[in-house]
């Protein structure tokens, strides 16, 4: 299977990852890391969806700086290697099955573990050469938990089954587990054959005949009816009747089992102390997962398991249960399936690291990729900011007419002071010394707020309501004053009032923040923007959003960097000073990516968009071309769109020593509402939205 064509089950809430990945590979360094950083921060509000609907709880999900995918039965915590097709579905389902421990599993029983184990069994596993049980029972517990939470949510949110089956796949289907459970691998009675062989039940290879008890242990755990068990002290119980069960089938051991078999010791708490060991999580493993032990002789044949379509083999989920992989076999095998099934001894050397990393799975410890410091603050600015990547493009003509496949427009909804401080953000300049972005545009701004507070006390008129009273008339209310003169045949005894005031009115400024709107455009354009922001903060039937387009590495982006319905005007302040011009035009590609925030025009409430530009519409991304008479065409169709919703459209193309021409394709774009403006003259922005504010 090419690694391009898997498709994974997410792909039904995200856009299809397979033309991502195919993109991706063509990315320069930078390009990839700030695309992967909002990848995460879009898989992270996915799964913390799934996670919230499936719990009904408001569990936070966390990326990890160290790369340990555990719970702390508070918060769910993943690794940052989610960017991958592959992987996503996997995270989900570790999410989940995190998530669900938090709903369902007593995090506090765990202290007691030491109380819950009886001194007859403690004394009888010495005899055994077992000198601490606890780390066995632990690893017996939580599988047994895990089974009964996995099938509660198994059961209870269909809709998420595939998740499971994922992650199912990725740590027990394994084609060289399928083979070692029906070879003689693990055979005599030692602790690592029952443990491998336990937590394996669920597999439809399962050989109950392998070892002695092993019938009366499957029995025990009850897999075909796993939901008697109502809460983690069930799942202990069960667990402690298990290891007296092993117990009493291990021989007489000449000297002390290491029930562990990991540098954990016999405890299993590692450095976590008792949260390590918790049911499907608690804790953290300080190592990483060998994942290239996939690379070894045999480990490009069908039997590692790791890599590509061979990895999903073996597979054990039934079509309610996801862990009841069919009935285990009660037979020997014939010689000739026992030959077949022999393991070689490098498939021996894998299996060993095959059986630690379910291991680590059962005691919670799922190593994943890490992130850095810098990323991880970068990545919570992101998140911040509610940043999102919206699909467009897609009907773009390429060449010869034909569709491209569309682009990815990064869409920031929140402009935050964190963001502009990050290295994703493509629109300041960050001073290396205090690592905080300059403030080139202080004057501009300042201007701006003097001149808005003038126009401001100019529009205070649309806050007022005039009232006219109507006296004298035939119908209407009775006018007190009125009521001597129906004696004398007077009928006109009735008055009414008429209101006369403003309908509500929403603008929305698009601003081109392309590198040619850089110096005196750009300034200009600042200030008047600004004056617009401060006017209508001081008028209550008025609001505004200014959004700025512009362009990374590889994508178009939108950042709606005002809003006066949420923001203060401090913002604007504080903000807009940092605010830089660089990148390419996008034009269209941004007006459909923000389509669904505009504000459409209703029986209470005047809606216009106003675009500020300097150009036409030119990008270049991978596999994706935006200029030209398609670029022109697929912008007037963005405008019309924008018109349907009943906003008035209003387009400056702002340029130097302006001969007020405007270019056929401007007007083919916007229509009517194009008009050209010069840069020393761009205050006729503000004289325009003046008198539409003040018109009925």
């Amino acid at each position: 299977m090419s690694k391009y064509s898997y498709k994974p089950h997410a792909s039904y809430w995200l856009r299809d990852w397979e033309d991502d990945d195919i993109l991706v590979t063509n990315m320069n360094d930078v390009e990839r890391k700030s695309h992967d950083l909002y990848k995460l921060a879009t898989a992270k509000r996915a799964i913390s969806n799934f996670v919230n609907i499936v719990t009904n709880k408001s569990i936070p999900v966390k990326f990890s700086g160290k790369g340990n995918s555990y719970t702390d039965g508070k918060a769910v915590v993943i690794g940052s290697n989610v960017v991958e097709p592959k992987d996503f579905d996997v995270a989900v389902g570790l999410a989940l099955h995190e998530g669900s421990h938090i709903k369902l599993s007593n995090f506090e029983l765990l202290r007691d573990l030491n109380s819950l184990i009886p001194t007859s069994v403690s004394d009888s596993a010495i005899k055994k050469g077992i000198m601490n049980p606890i780390s066995i029972i632990k690893d017996i517990w939580n599988y047994v938990e895990d089974r009964r939470i996995d099938w509660y949510v198994f059961n209870q949110a269909p809709g998420y089954r595939e998740y499971y089956r994922s992650m199912y796949d990725k740590y027990f289907n394994d084609p060289l587990i399928d083979k070692a459970l029906k070879s003689d691998e693990y055979n005599e009675e030692t602790i690592e054959s029952y443990m491998f062989r336990i937590i394996n039940l669920h597999n439809k290879n399962a050989d109950l005949t392998k070892l002695n008890g092993l019938k009366a242990i499957y029995k025990l755990v009850g897999l075909g009816n796993i939901s008697r068990l109502q809460s983690t002290k069930d799942a202990f119980d069960v667990a402690l009747t298990i290891f007296e069960e092993i117990l009493n089938n291990l021989p007489i051991a000449t000297k002390a089992q290491d029930p562990s078999n990991s540098t954990q010791g016999e405890t299993g708490e590692g450095e976590n102390g008792e949260q390590e060991g918790q049911s499907g999580g608690a804790g953290q493993s300080n190592e990483e997962s060998d994942d290239s032990d996939s690379n070894s002789e045999d480990g490009q044949t069908e039997m590692t398991g790791d890599e590509g379509e061979d990895s999903m083999g073996g597979s054990s989920m039934s079509a309610s249960s996801p862990m009841e992989g069919g009935k285990p076999s009660t037979s020997d095998s014939d010689g000739k399936a026992k030959s077949a099934n022999e393991l070689s001894e490098t498939q021996k050397k894998l299996l060993k690291k095959k059986i630690d990393k379910q291991k680590d799975f059962i005691r919670g410890n799922i190593s994943k990729k890490g992130i850095s410091n810098r990323e991880l603050t970068d990545l919570n600015s992101i998140e911040e900011s509610g940043s999102e990547i919206k699909s467009v493009g897609g009907d773009v003509q390429g060449g010869y007419g034909r569709p491209q496949r569309g682009i990815e427009c990064i869409v920031v909804n929140k402009l935050t002071a964190g963001l502009m401080n990050s290295d994703s953000f493509p629109l300041t300049y960050i001073n290396w010394e205090t690592k905080e972005f300059n403030k080139y545009n202080q004057n501009a701004i300042d201007e701006g707020i003097r001149i808005g507070t003038l126009l401001g006390k100019r529009l205070q008129v649309r806050g007022e309501d005039r009232s006219t009273i109507f006296n004298r008339q035939k119908v209407g209310r009775i006018d007190k004053r009125m009521i001597s003169s129906l004696g004398f045949g007077n009928e006109n005894v009735f008055q009414f009032t008429e209101i006369d005031s403003y309908k509500k009115a929403n603008l929305h400024v698009s601003i081109d923040a392309s590198g040619s709107m850089s110096g005196k455009k750009w300034t200009e354009t600042l200030t008047n923007v600004t004056a617009l922001c401060k006017a209508v903060d001081m008028i209550q039937n008025l609001s505004i959003q200014v959004s700025i387009r512009t362009t990374t590495e590889s994508k178009p982006y939108v950042v709606i960097a005002y809003d006066s319905r949420v923001d203060k005007i401090s913002k604007v302040k504080t903000l807009f000073p940092g605010l830089c011009a660089t990148g390419t035009t996008p034009e269209g590609l941004c007006y459909e990516a923000i389509m669904k925030l505009l504000v459409p025009s209703n029986n209470d409430m005047d809606s216009y968009f106003l675009n500020i530009s300097d150009g036409e519409p030119y990008f270049a991304g991978q596999y994706f071309q935006y200029n030209g008479r398609p670029a022109h065409t697929h912008t007037q169709k963005m405008v019309k769109q924008i018109e349907g919703m009943g906003i008035k459209t209003l387009s400056y193309f702002v340029e130097e020593n302006s001969s007020g021409r405007i270019s056929s394709a401007f007007k083919t774009m916007y229509g009517k509402g194009a008009e050209c403006i010069d840069v020393t003259n761009v205050s006729q922005i503000t004289k325009t939205i003046n008198s539409l504010f003040l018109s009925k």
